[in-house]
């Protein structure tokens, strides 16, 4: 089994050489012809991130994820047994801590030699980050889906797409029905709230640059789901650059932050800026850090994010006794 395990690695090592790859590959797909034939058939085939169609005739066993949103998703739908390999920030649930890493997520650290080494037969990557990575993946036989999900329909979707592909349909929809009749239970909670009584808010995405999150984005579309108003509402992209002047001037009553930017970061820090002591939400001192891990990633969390926001912004919607919002 050792001599079996080095041999793997010294081939893995030798990405480069094109004979050895073309042995690599050749290897895996006989490999992965044994195990087609002792498997039922399939015929699944998924459009992902990039618009590639991907085809399989068997359920993948052995799955690398590359970032935390995705690792959650499928632990989330049942298919945490299958997740072998996954990145350093892939912190939820606990489980996940356990499966080797791979790399700390950005194309430039993720290792393929550890990815190959894992044998994985599908790989899950970012599409707007990973694509270097397809190709090479490919050509060793290893089939990849380009993921991330910019808003909660996005996120149904490929929760839907995983569970087909994993063999796990019936956890993905109660998890997608789960979180649908939450949403919905969270956004009936706020039409009690008066059109005139709807707090504007700050989100500070990062804070150097300083970075806001748009409408267009999943942390826009929670922001509104919740009853606040954006005050970046009216910008085109995502998660733009804001200036702190601009910031001053549209005065929110309210500021939200994630825990961590590159480092933690506290309420005093952002109390105490420069310039600020005028904002409404300073001089009341109406700012709140949210769970970074929960409102930064579109993922099966990102509604405790929404509760977490609706109970700072909104806290007369909750009485001290009341438990989170479940969508059961």
């Amino acid at each position: 089994m050792a001599c079996t395990r080095c041999v793997w690695l010294l081939l893995v090592a030798s990405l480069g050489c094109g004979k050895v790859a073309d042995e690599v590959a050749s290897t895996r797909v006989s490999s992965q012809a044994v195990e087609q034939a002792n498997s039922p058939a399939l015929e699944i085939q998924v459009v992902d991130r990039l618009d590639r169609k991907v085809s399989f005739t068997t359920f993948p066993k052995r799955v690398v994820s590359l970032t935390p949103s995705t690792t959650e998703l499928l632990f989330a739908i049942g298919a945490g047994a299958q997740v072998v390999g996954a990145t350093e920030y892939c912190n939820y649930p606990p489980e996940a801590t356990r499966v080797p890493r791979v790399g700390a997520g950005t194309l430039e650290s993720i290792s393929r030699e550890t990815i190959l080494s894992l044998q994985p037969d599908l790989v899950l990557c970012k599409w707007d980050r990973h694509q270097p990575l397809i190709d090479p993946l490919e050509r060793f036989g290893v089939q990849v889906i380009a993921v991330g999900p910019e808003a909660l329909q996005e996120l149904f979707d490929e929760a839907e797409l995983l569970g087909r592909v994993l063999g796990h349909e019936q956890q993905a929809r109660e998890l997608i029905d789960s979180m649908t009749a939450r949403r919905d239970k969270l956004a009936a909670m706020v039409q009690t709230v008066p059109t005139d009584n709807r707090r504007r808010i700050f989100y500070e995405v990062w804070d150097e640059p300083l970075m806001t999150a748009g409408p267009k984005s999943f942390i826009g579309e929670i922001i509104e789901i919740g009853g606040m108003q954006n005050i970046f509402a009216d910008v085109s992209g995502r998660y733009p650059k804001v200036s702190s002047e601009v910031v001053v001037h549209r005065d929110p009553e309210v500021i939200l932050a994630p825990t961590s930017h590159a480092e933690h970061i506290s309420v005093e820090s952002i109390l105490g800026r420069q310039g600020w002591g005028n904002v409404r939400a300073i001089r009341d001192k109406q700012v709140y850090l949210i769970d970074g891990d929960s409102v930064s990633r579109c993922g099966p969390r990102l509604l405790d994010a929404l509760e977490e926001m609706m109970r700072v912004v909104y806290p007369d919607l909750w009485p001290a006794t009341t438990h989170p919002i479940s969508g059961k």
